[in-house]
């Protein structure tokens, strides 16, 4: 079982990669790494979770299938009342739409892993790509997954603590005898991507059965519960490299302070790597949550069967 929570001043409970110099070295390695440009026959499929946003969900499966006609899109709503499905019967959308009852599956661990074990089943892709409402998605990747799975340089995120690190890295090397953690972030927001293999090793019944929440919890708090966070606890106790990844970035640009000159942007992208406006994946784009909705998509909407459910 995972240690209980050290008294506040031990020096465990700091993230170990609190340090300046830890954040700069990397950085350096981030920046250092030799993209390995797509031209494998790797397959790539999308786990897209929504509730009851519509405007930017039917964009980013519009820039889904011009970049990636091809791929499958699983599109699963947690007990929202939008009725996607005949939207995903539509040629410019042809996605699979499912539908769960409600569990506020963001901040719900269980329901989380065990839906996207589902949808990376589904699926049947050698990668899956985590998709949100507020992802934008600019080309295709270019620089193949290095690593089972990798999202966001989030440096400006709190990091595992010392004794969770300690935990999945020990727990981590009955899969993988040389495993150590990689990235003690979070990072895995939309535009991740995930080996499916990894997927449904780790969120597994059997693997999300041997979690340890509640000592989780007595170590990390409440973040414990956050989907991005729940995930790298999961590749990692079962021995699975999570690092960033070259094409998920984060939208820094309405970051109060954002310098508007190309010498102070180069300075602000050493110091917060999230930012890398080349890159296919942009998270936390919200200008499109009210877009008009296209006409015949809105009618097939006001079709759809779920309804909104009323409090009793």
């Amino acid at each position: 079982p995972l240690p209980p929570s050290p008294p506040p001043l031990d020096s465990d409970l700091t993230p170990a990669s609190s340090g300046e110099e830890a954040q700069e070295a990397l950085g350096a390695e981030f920046d250092a790494a030799e993209p390995v440009l797509s031209t494998s026959d790797a397959t790539f499929g999308f786990y897209f979770p929504v509730f009851n946003q519509i405007p930017s969900v039917l964009k980013v499966m519009r820039d889904v299938r011009r970049f990636y006609p091809d791929s499958p899109i699983y599109l699963l709503s947690d007990g929202g009342f939008v009725d996607f499905e005949r939207i995903c019967w539509m040629p410019r959308y042809n996605c699979t739409f499912h539908w769960e009852e409600p569990a506020n599956q963001r901040w719900n661990p269980h329901p989380w892993l065990t839906r996207m074990y589902n949808g990376a089943k589904f699926l049947g892709t050698t990668y899956v790509i985590y998709l949100e409402p507020d992802v934008e998605i600019r080309h295709r990747h270019r620089i193949e997954p290095p690593h089972d799975a990798g999202g966001i340089f989030d440096n400006y995120n709190p990091g595992m603590k010392r004794a969770t690190i300690k935990w999945v890295e020990r727990r981590g090397r009955e899969r993988d005898p040389c495993f150590k953690v990689r990235w003690e972030h979070f990072g895995l927001a939309g535009g991740s991507y995930f080996k499916t293999e990894a997927i449904l090793d780790a969120f597994s019944p059997e693997s999300i059965a041997r979690i340890d929440f509640k000592g989780l919890q007595a170590v990390q708090g409440q973040i414990t519960m956050t989907s991005d966070f729940i995930m790298i606890v999961a590749l990692s106790l079962r021995g699975w490299t999570v690092y960033p990844w070259k094409e998920a970035a984060q939208n820094m640009e309405k970051k109060k302070g954002f310098p508007q000159d190309a010498e102070g942007q180069k300075a602000f992208a050493k110091k917060w790597p999230a930012y890398r406006p080349e890159a296919a994946f942009q998270h936390d784009h919200k200008e499109h949550y009210k877009d008009p909705v296209p006409a015949e998509e809105a009618s097939l909407l006001r079709e759809g069967t779920i309804k909104r459910r009323q409090d009793v």
